[in-house]
C-alpha cells in the first residue's frame, strides 16, 4: 500500500430492506446488537447474526429509520439470511422483508485503526462522491490483504459454522444486557464458562506456498525440537511476495501468549493479533 493518496475500501453490498412498525423489534431479537437503544435514527451499527449455538453466520451493519431498517451483509451468506429471516415472520412482526438495490460502502482505511470504529459512508444512490479525488480505490488485492491485517473474517473461512463472535474478535459487537435474541443462551453459557477453544490471529511466514493453504496445520515447534503440538489452523492465506505469505489462523487458547509457529515443514510464522480484534469478554 505505497500510494501518494490515501487507499479507500470500496465495495458494493448486497443489501435488506425491513419496512413495517416492527422493524426495530425484529432486529432487536435476531441480531447481537440492543436495537432499541440505537436511538439516534440514520445511524449505521455493526451486529452479528448467530445460530441457535452462537455461532457467527453473518457480520451485518444496520441503519434504522423511521419504521425501517436497512442492513448490508459484511461477511456471510445473503439468501440464507433471506430464507431464514422470512421463515421466522410473522403478521404479529408487523414487518416485511424486501430486497433492495445493493448499497455501496467508502472507507478510508490503513493499518493501525480499527475498521470497525473508523468513520465510513453508504452511497445510497451509488453516485460518485465529490472527496473521492483525494482517494486511490484499494485493488482487490490490497482490500484481501488488509482485511486479513484487521482480522474481518470471510463466509466459508473463519464462519464457518463452528467459530463463535469471541473466538473471531468480535465481542464488542454483543450486548450482554439486551432481551432476548437467536443464539442468546449459547452466548449465555459461553460468557459463564469462559471456554473459548480458539482466538483468531494473524499471521505472516516465508515459505512454499503449500505450507500454507487454508487447512494447513500450525505447531509449537518443529519436529526435531522435541514434542511437537498442533496449535492451530490455516483459516485465511494470500501470497503477498515470492515466498512471502500471510493471513488467519485459530489458535488454540493454551498457546496464545506466543509471537511464533511454525509450519509442518518448519517454516517460523509469527502470529499477532488482528488490529481489529476485541478480547473475548
Amino acid at each position: 500500500m505505497t500510494q501518494n493518496k490515501p487507499l479507500i475500501w470500496d465495495e458494493t453490498f448486497p443489501a435488506l430492506l425491513l419496512k413495517g412498525e416492527g422493524a426495530s423489534s425484529f432486529l432487536h431479537g435476531q441480531t447481537t446488537a440492543d436495537v432499541f437503544a440505537q436511538k439516534q435514527l440514520d445511524r449505521i451499527f455493526t451486529s452479528c447474526w448467530l445460530s441457535t449455538k452462537g455461532c457467527l453466520k453473518a457480520l451485518l451493519e444496520i441503519r434504522l429509520s423511521q419504521d425501517m431498517a436497512e442492513l448490508i451483509i459484511i461477511s456471510g451468506k445473503f439468501k440464507s439470511i433471506i430464507d431464514e429471516f422470512e421463515s421466522v415472520i410473522f403478521p404479529a412482526d408487523k414487518v416485511k422483508l424486501e430486497v433492495v438495490k445493493p448499497i455501496r460502502r467508502i472507507q478510508k482505511i490503513n493499518n493501525v485503526n480499527s475498521w470497525k470504529t473508523s468513520d465510513f459512508k453508504w452511497i445510497d444512490d451509488n453516485s460518485i462522491v465529490n472527496e473521492n479525488s483525494k482517494y486511490n480505490k484499494a485493488t482487490e488485492e490490497e482490500i484481501a490483504i488488509w482485511k486479513i491485517r484487521q482480522g474481518i473474517p470471510s463466509f466459508n473461512r473463519e464462519i464457518n459454522g463452528e467459530t463463535n463472535p469471541y473466538e473471531l474478535g468480535l465481542g464488542d459487537t454483543i450486548n450482554l444486557d439486551k432481551g432476548c435474541y437467536l443464539g442468546q443462551e449459547a452466548i449465555a453459557r459461553l460468557i459463564r464458562s469462559k471456554s473459548l477453544k480458539y482466538q483468531l490471529r494473524y499471521w505472516e511466514a516465508c515459505g512454499k506456498p503449500n505450507n500454507f493453504d487454508i487447512g494447513k496445520k500450525f505447531f509449537n515447534t518443529i519436529q526435531d525440537e522435541g514434542l511437537i503440538k498442533k496449535i492451530g489452523v490455516v483459516t485465511s492465506s494470500i501470497r503477498v511476495d515470492d515466498n512471502f505469505f500471510n493471513g488467519l489462523a485459530l489458535i488454540k487458547k493454551n498457546f496464545l501468549d506466543k509471537d511464533v509457529c511454525f509450519s509442518e515443514d518448519g517454516d517460523s510464522i509469527a502470529i499477532k493479533k488482528p488490529i481489529s480484534f476485541t478480547n473475548p469478554y
